[in-house]
This record gives C-alpha cells, sequence and structure tokens, in this order.
C-alpha cells in the first residue's frame, strides 16, 4: 500500500494517522503537529482552499475552538494534533454514560478542504443526511446542517440511519424530519434548525446557554442526586461550543477580507 502513497518528505506509513478523500494526516512526532498532505494534483486543489480559509482565520485573529494552522509543508499544511480524533468516531468508540460526562472537551472544528471561501464554487459534496432542501452557500444551509450534528450527538446515530440516499433527500424536500421529542431540551434547538426558525448562530447559541442554565439550575436543586422526570442529560457546553466555532467559521470564511 505504501508504494501507491506520495507521502511527503521524511515521513512514511508509520506515521500516517488519518487517511481522507482530499488528503492524508501525518504525525510530526518532534512537534507533535500533523501534516495533511494531498493525494494528488486533483485534491491538492481542495487542500490549497483549506490553506487559504486558516490564513483567513489567522488574519481574522482566530478562535480558540479552531485547530490551530501553523504554515505550510511542501505541498500541505502543517496543524494542531486533535489527538482524540473526530467526535463521531469519539462517540462510536466511548460509551453514552462516560461520553456524557466528558461535558468539557475541547472541541475544535477543522477539515475545511473544498469549502466556500468569499463566495467561491463548493469542491466537495455534502452527506445526504447533512444536505439543505435548497441553496448550499446559505447560512440556512449552515444551520440545517448544524441540526443534525447535534442530532448525531445527542441521539448517538446519524439523522435516519439505514436510508437510502435518495430516500433522505425526499424526506427533507418534503419537510419531513427525524422526531427529536426524545432528546430532551435540545431537541426543540435541532427542529428550529432544520426549520429554518433561526436566522444567525447566535440565536442557536442563546437557547443553548439558556437551556444548558436551566439544567445546572436543576442539578444543583436536586436532593440526594435525585432528579426530576423531565431532566435529560445532555452535551450542552460541547453544543454551545460547536455552535461557536461555526459562527465564527461562518463569519470568516464566507465574508470577504474587505467586508468588515
Amino acid at each position: 500500500m505504501s508504494d501507491r502513497i506520495n507521502f511527503p518528505s521524511g515521513f512514511g506509513m508509520k506515521d500516517l494517522v488519518a487517511y481522507g478523500n482530499t488528503g492524508m494526516v501525518l504525525l510530526d512526532k518532534d512537534t507533535d503537529m500533523v501534516i495533511k498532505s494531498p493525494h494528488d494534483e486533483k485534491s491538492a486543489v481542495a487542500l490549497t482552499k483549506e490553506q487559504q480559509i486558516y490564513e483567513r482565520f489567522v488574519q481574522r485573529c482566530g478562535h480558540k475552538s479552531i485547530l490551530c494552522y501553523h504554515g505550510t509543508f511542501e505541498s500541505g499544511i502543517r496543524l494542531e494534533y486533535a489527538s482524540h480524533g473526530n467526535i463521531r468516531s469519539y462517540l462510536d468508540d466511548h460509551p453514552a454514560d462516560e461520553a456524557r460526562r466528558m461535558r468539557r472537551l475541547d472541541v475544535k472544528l477543522a477539515d475545511f478542504a473544498g469549502s466556500s471561501l468569499d463566495g467561491s464554487p463548493l469542491l466537495i459534496g455534502v452527506t445526504p443526511s447533512h444536505e439543505y432542501p435548497g441553496p448550499l452557500l446559505s447560512i440556512e444551509a449552515d444551520l440545517f446542517a448544524l441540526g443534525y450534528t447535534l442530532y448525531e450527538i445527542v441521539n448517538e446515530s446519524q439523522p435516519y440511519a439505514g436510508l437510502s440516499d435518495e430516500v433522505i433527500l425526499d424526506h427533507y424536500s418534503k419537510g419531513k424530519f427525524p422526531e427529536t421529542g426524545s432528546l430532551g431540551s435540545v431537541g426543540s434547538i435541532i427542529t428550529k434548525c432544520w426549520r429554518g426558525e433561526y436566522k444567525e448562530c447566535k440565536q442557536v447559541v442563546c437557547d443553548l446557554k439558556v437551556k444548558a442554565a436551566r439544567q445546572r439550575l436543576l442539578a444543583s436543586s436536586s436532593h440526594n442526586n435525585i432528579l426530576p422526570a423531565t431532566y435529560t442529560p445532555v452535551y450542552s457546553d460541547l453544543f454551545v461550543a460547536i455552535v461557536v466555532v461555526v459562527a465564527v467559521s461562518a463569519l470568516i470564511i464566507k465574508r470577504s477580507p474587505g467586508g468588515g
């Protein structure tokens, strides 16, 4: 397999930590950073877009919950190492009760390869389970996908898991979405994301913070660790972190450098 992979100088199969559609991720043990390197010329175009997006973040002073960018390396980019991997894999590998206790993990937003910058075309496809039934380069599309990200975290499964892509997209086009009543207080927020009831990420953050504050109040006022039957633990801090970062990234990625 290694004979068919074009590794950057000084790296090999032993350093590989991830392998995706647009590139491979290799651990630089000397710096505890990673190198994201393209597979070929086509994926290099998408990775160049990711480089430009990270550079835009740097220009705008970045955000603590976005992977730190450390410049280029040959045809790739050098990034902070996220040792726990992506959220989906993390939740797959950890029991639900443990995951629910881990409410202050350092969530980081990453993987911008092929994303739109200043209105440029998307160079990647959108996962059907997260695809907005309308213009993809829009705030509504981002918030729609955000709802499904939150759904997957709290429900520990993808929306409409087991259905074909065609059926999923048909449901969305008809305004038919998964049931959220069993997801506790965050369920209504997820549904509002899907139905376009939010106009900006700040509104989602506000609602999540209110829900989180109520949950903390319920927890602190309970006696002998007995909570009301209506209390449902959710990843409230994790959700707020994700939404805040999405809001920042949408602002930086989609606005031009002179956009104010």
